[in-house]
């Protein structure tokens, strides 16, 4: 009874407004970073992206998650490549994947910074991982302790954990910014009212009201391509993990003199 509610849970957030919009947010970061590739393997962390749907022949997926329901969910929905695997300790070897997508699972993590080290080894030199993570500590809340959130994030501290974990960081904005003032209010008017709503009675949004947020929120992924928001209740950013360079080293002359074969020695 209780996988069944679990996955009734899943089923309506799979469904959510902000679900759809961030998968559209992953595949399109998918297409853009493999569009010269002719073959590529990607990791979808947190099983979020479901590339399989996605209009990208040269394109191989795995899907990955610490979470045996939710892979059993995945599995239900027709999923393939189903992998479970822990963030801090990733069930794969380096240098193999060509891109890395983790939608909404760093603030999940015990150890961030750990995490993000184990998605840069996985990563081939020169590759880029794409995330995104809620926004912004000030508004935390019970939805965050409901789904099992341990942090939220500013810009600024997302560039530095991923400079710290040996990410060269390309892009961050924040997306969602329709919803950036109707969060605040709402965080507002809970701290004057302490009034708790648990996860099972929030009311769920109209179908309109969920067609209507992933429409504006297509608006918002079309402005991205060109300028970074400068504010929002989620964090999208891209990052690079540096390419291996081959370090020329300039050896003494008294060090190149001694490597030289040794003269010949004179007749006695």
């Amino acid at each position: 009874m209780e996988t069944q509610v679990e996955f009734e849970a899943l089923r309506r957030e799979t469904s959510s407004w902000w679900y759809i919009s961030r998968r559209k947010l992953l595949r399109d970061a998918a297409a853009q970073l493999l569009r010269d590739k002719r073959e590529a393997l990607v990791l979808d962390f947190g099983c979020n992206a479901e590339l399989e749907t996605a209009d990208l022949p040269a394109l191989r997926a795995l899907n990955a998650h610490s979470s045996l329901p939710m892979l059993a969910f995945h599995q239900l929905q027709g999923r393939r490549a189903l992998v479970c695997t822990t963030p801090e300790e990733l069930a794969f070897r380096s240098n193999v994947f060509d891109a890395v997508l983790a939608g909404d699972t760093l603030q999940t993590v015990a150890d961030d910074v750990v995490a993000l080290r184990e998605l840069r080894r996985v990563l081939k030199d020169g590759a880029t991982l794409c995330l995104t993570v809620p926004a912004y500590p000030s508004l935390w809340g019970e939805k965050d302790e409901a789904r099992g959130h341990r942090r939220r994030y500013t810009a600024s501290e997302l560039r530095r954990k991923l400079n710290n974990a040996g990410f060269e960081v390309t892009r961050v904005s924040y997306v969602v910014a329709l919803g950036f003032f109707p969060a605040v209010f709402e965080h507002i008017a809970k701290s004057i009212f302490s009034k708790t709503i648990s996860r099972e009675k929030a009311a769920r949004p109209a179908p309109w009201a969920d067609a209507a947020m992933v429409g504006l929120l297509d608006c918002e992924r079309f402005l991205i391509r060109f300028i970074n928001l400068p504010f929002g209740t989620r964090l999208v950013c891209w990052a690079r993990k540096p390419a291996a360079v081959a370090e020329r080293v300039t050896v003494a002359a008294w060090e190149r003199q001694w490597a030289r074969a040794p003269l010949p020695q004179g007749m006695g």
